[in-house]
């Protein structure tokens, strides 16, 4: 009982000199409530409208009585998916390059002379396209379509030789070479026309499981509650540290007042987390999104108290905060969507303590946790809870006996 009396003792007081910051706080808390929830409705309507672009225009030209290009445009244009981005024009070379020069085309196909015989014996003939330098997007996109067409087509003659493999060594009476080599041309020509239906179309969210608004406000609200540890300098310096060491001259530990100070940081976390968990939840059971608050407060409290008492002065801890909670926030797919980060990064979102945070705000909201990131947020509170403590009690013994 008298170290419960003790405890509310240390509380009391602690709670005391963090008050004394109460404006700040209620600033911080305002900007949780509001920033998150404007940033994911935001990037909400930012994703889901996408970019302004316009498509590319494609002209093609071959040797003068060569009638590809036209058919080319008869045939590319019928394609609903090509359709979708490109338009393809039939052009003589020197207007195509003077329609290129004037913007009028993003790009220029030039055919070899015999480009379909080349294609139909396996000759592979040489192309060239001609790209607009001030328009990179429009020109990668056009290299990743004609690196996508160069697949399918060594696909494609790599089923023709297979074929007239198997038809020098087993001729059919009655039916030539030369007809099987068309024949089996017109079926691969068929095939690409028709590869809509070789594939399942499957709509990916940027942000992966979550909703986007939803993601970018978690997010947000994470990273500001870890980022928030200079506000608890004063809890964890001064004074309050040399009444420790003579409380542990008298025999007390330096327990209750590490732990008076995570309470209370976890008091006030938990004002600024609540609020903003319960309007981003959207009318869900009010209990299970409160408690899931408290666990962030919880884990953030020891965070900031582990930063606070690692940096020893509220720049460093500052800076210190600051750098972590940012890793943590591009790791968790908060600055670009996840399906944007690049693969190293993405594999490492598992080690973001902004990607646990989410986890666990989102688990009442009916999304499932990953059980790695509950795993990690088990050990790694009460790794922090373990090194705070002792980081407490050696800044502590380190105090000066006089104020």
């Amino acid at each position: 009982m008298r170290a419960l009396r003790f405890f509310t003792v240390s509380v009391r007081y602690t709670l005391g000199k963090f008050c004394q910051q109460r404006w700040l706080l209620a600033g911080l808390i305002l900007l949780c409530f509001l920033l998150p929830l404007a940033a994911g409705q935001a990037a909400g309507r930012l994703l889901s409208r996408g970019v302004d672009f316009s498509g590319v225009t494609l002209a093609i030209s071959a040797p003068e009585g060569d009638d590809t290009p036209a058919l080319l445009e008869q045939y590319m244009g019928g394609m609903e998916d090509i359709r979708q981005y490109c338009t393809v024009l039939a052009m003589e070379e020197g207007e195509a390059l003077d329609a290129l020069e004037a913007g009028e085309v993003t790009a220029v196909l030039i055919l070899p002379e015999g480009f379909i015989r080349g294609v139909m014996y396996g000759y592979d003939p040489d192309l060239r396209l001609v790209v607009a330098g001030e328009r990179p997007l429009e020109s990668l996109l056009l290299l990743w379509v004609g690196q996508s067409a160069s697949d399918i087509l060594a696909a494609f003659q790599g089923g023709v030789y297979a074929v007239l493999d198997l038809y020098d060594q087993f001729p059919p009476p009655g039916l030539d070479r030369d007809r099987v080599l068309v024949d089996i041309n017109l079926e691969y020509i068929s095939l690409a026309l028709g590869r809509e239906d070789m594939f399942q179309p499957q709509q990916i969210s940027a942000t992966g499981v979550l909703p986007v608004p939803l993601h970018y406000a978690l997010a947000l609200l994470a990273y500001f509650a870890l980022s928030a540890a200079p506000l608890f300098v004063p809890v964890y310096s001064g004074g309050w540290l040399r009444v420790q060491r003579r409380l542990r001259c008298v025999g007390r530990s330096c327990a209750p007042g590490y732990l008076s100070g995570v309470t209370v940081g976890g008091l006030a976390l938990f004002l600024l987390l609540a609020p903003a968990v319960l309007l981003a939840g959207g009318g869900a059971a009010p209990g299970p999104i409160l408690a899931a608050a408290a666990g962030m407060a919880l884990f953030c409290s020891l965070f900031c108290a582990l930063c606070c008492l690692a940096a020893g002065s509220a720049a460093g801890c500052g800076m210190l905060a600051f750098l972590i909670s940012l890793a943590s926030l591009i790791l968790a797919g908060g600055v670009l969507p996840p399906v944007l980060l690049p693969g190293p990064l993405r594999q490492l979102s598992g080690l973001s303590p902004v990607s646990w945070l989410m986890d666990l705000a989102a688990w009442p909201l009916g999304y499932d946790p990953a059980p790695a990131s509950l795993a990690a947020l088990g050990i790694g509170t009460v790794g922090m809870a373990a090194l705070g403590l002792a980081l407490y009690r050696r800044r502590a013994d380190r105090q000066e006996v006089t104020p």
